[in-house]
């Protein structure tokens, strides 16, 4: 038995069906993927029952795996990050790049709220931005959780998205040869169905390599607040700004060549 162990939002699930239908050594209850309209699969078939983190563990499986290898889920919410010191554990980790798609995805897919802040819209962007340095200051906060540990294999949240190549290599000790083909064809459907939680950390690594490489572009895409406010955050820490004035940029940045004026403009006073 193999244990995947992942905070909420529902990743864990992607990987049980994701594994089973990609990985040689898998056991395979259905071939048909599924992904609800929040990017889920939590109607994919379980080989055992999950393993919550509120209650005591015992094995239930569904299913005869014979000579193929068998994965179990830990579900351990957002208040419990704590390894359960099982052998062949994969555990889900919430790097940096995954901090913004995890705060979105714990809110709106596992407490089943709408992140939406009231006020003018500069003060709604300012929210968000000031929740993330919240997070930074708060060592505890449930973002900072879900580090590495030893004597398991770590997986970056994030590589689920940005590096699909290396979540496959870490996989595949564990679970044999991948087919390309049949994983390529679910990640396409998760990345679709799942763009929106990940447009922030994109925007916000786009952005950082237009100005350190002098490059420009238009923003045109419609990003939500949260990712606006989280790109502001994103500057503010790495150039280390103590704030970009909300009201003062109460208008949305067009292009990078008006985030490169912003950002000589505060350096300079």
């Amino acid at each position: 038995m193999h244990y995947i162990h992942y905070p909420s939002g529902g990743f864990g699930h992607f990987m049980l069906q994701m594994s089973s239908i990609c990985f040689d050594d898998v056991f395979c209850p259905q071939e048909q993927t599924t992904f609800s309209k929040t990017g889920n699969s939590h109607s994919y078939p379980l080989h055992y029952k999950t393993w919550l983190h509120s209650n005591p563990f015992s094995v239930i499986k569904y299913y005869d795996f014979q000579d193929k290898k068998s994965i179990c889920l830990i579900d351990s919410g957002i208040n419990d990050d704590k390894d359960r010191g099982v052998e062949n554990t994969i555990r889900m980790c919430i790097d940096e790049k995954a901090k913004s798609i995890i705060s979105q995805t714990c809110r709106e897919k596992a407490e089943a709220l709408i992140l939406n802040e009231s006020g003018e819209i500069y003060q709604q962007r300012e929210k968000f931005s000031l929740f993330y340095h919240h997070m930074d200051q708060n060592s505890n906060f449930y973002l900072n959780n879900f580090q590495p540990v030893e004597n398991v294999t770590n997986i970056n949240i994030s590589d689920l998205f940005f590096n699909p190549q290396r979540l496959i290599k870490q996989l595949e000790k564990h679970f044999g040869k991948c087919d390309y083909k049949k994983f390529y064809s679910i990640w396409r459907k998760f990345i679709k169905s799942n763009q929106k939680y990940f447009q922030a950390e994109k925007l916000a690594s786009r952005v950082k390599r237009a100005l350190e490489e002098n490059i420009d572009f238009e923003i045109k895409d419609k990003y939500t607040l949260h990712d606006q406010g989280y790109l502001i955050y994103y500057l503010e820490k790495i150039y280390n700004i103590k704030e970009i004035p909300p009201y003062d940029y109460r208008n949305w940045f067009k292009n990078t060549q008006e985030i490169r004026t912003c950002l000589k403009l505060i350096h300079s006073q």
